[in-house]
């Protein structure tokens, strides 16, 4: 009977771990690398780790006010560098290896990927809640908000920002198209419930006094008899009014229509 044998089948086969195998599952996935190596304990410890640390930037950066690039680097460096860490480490356990490393239970393809399976629907979820309840990026259409937003750039709209209060003249609030609910439209808010708005030549006048626009606005020469926002609704204009259909065309805009609040653009 051959002993040998039969205590390497209980114990598994001989395979040393190979550095660049690990790297790779480590980018891939942290704390892939480690499982490789055999320390399933450790990787499982670095994939909560850099599940959790996704979770948590996903989430400060989606409820805070912020540019862009700020965002996207903000971003990077919090998940790159324990991502490299990870994968160094994992390089290390590699080749600290010996030639006779038997391979554990859990050193299967099917584990590794039953792990990817387990982790990616998460961060997928994770980033699909943020879309529904916190930030949403759209892309303009036309040119009723030029030149605040011009045709082709990408809104940036926080999602929680009227859910416990209403929004101030001059926000930029994005809202459901009150006929195609379908539809997303950006527009200036300019009369909240309780206002009467009124608009001579283009001028607009609230509660009898022409309003100071903001910079980029440009006025056409529309006229509108006076009007009283009713309670829940405000009145929305485009920035570029000559060609933007607004509440001079679908009326005062519902509060529960508002998506949110644009906070920057692209």
């Amino acid at each position: 009977m051959n002993t040998d044998s039969s205590n390497e089948l209980a114990l598994g086969p001989v395979s040393k771990r190979k550095a660049s195998t690990a790297i790779n599952l480590s980018l891939f996935l942290p704390g892939l690398g480690q499982v490789y190596c055999g320390a399933l304990g450790r990787g499982l410890l670095h994939l909560c780790v850099i599940t959790a640390l996704i979770a948590v930037v996903i989430f400060l950066l989606a409820t805070q006010s912020a540019p862009p690039k700020t965002i996207f680097i903000t971003f990077a460096i919090l998940t790159i560098i324990p991502t490299a860490y990870s994968a160094w480490d994992a390089r290390r356990m590699a080749l600290a290896s010996r030639e006779d490393y038997r391979l554990k239970d859990y050193n299967r393809v099917s584990v590794y990927v039953a792990l990817i399976f387990l982790t990616l629907p998460l961060l997928t979820g994770l980033a699909f809640s943020v879309r529904e309840n916190f930030l949403h990026i759209f892309a303009m259409t036309g040119s009723s908000m030029s030149p605040t937003f011009d045709e082709g750039e990408r809104a940036f709209v926080r999602k929680d920002s009227y859910r416990d209060r209403e929004p101030e003249h001059n926000d930029l609030v994005a809202f459901l198209n009150p006929g195609n609910r379908r539809q997303t439209w950006l527009k200036r808010v300019i009369a909240l419930p309780g206002d009467t708005l009124e608009i001579k030549e283009g001028i607009v006048h609230l509660n009898g006094a022409a309003i100071q626009e903001v910079s980029g606005v440009q006025p056409d020469k529309t006229n509108l008899p006076p009007i009283t926002i009713p309670d829940h609704h405000c009145y929305v204009l485009g920035d570029n009014r000559a060609n933007s259909r607004d509440s001079r065309h679908i009326g005062p805009v519902p509060m529960i229509a508002l998506v949110g609040k644009a906070v920057f653009k692209e």
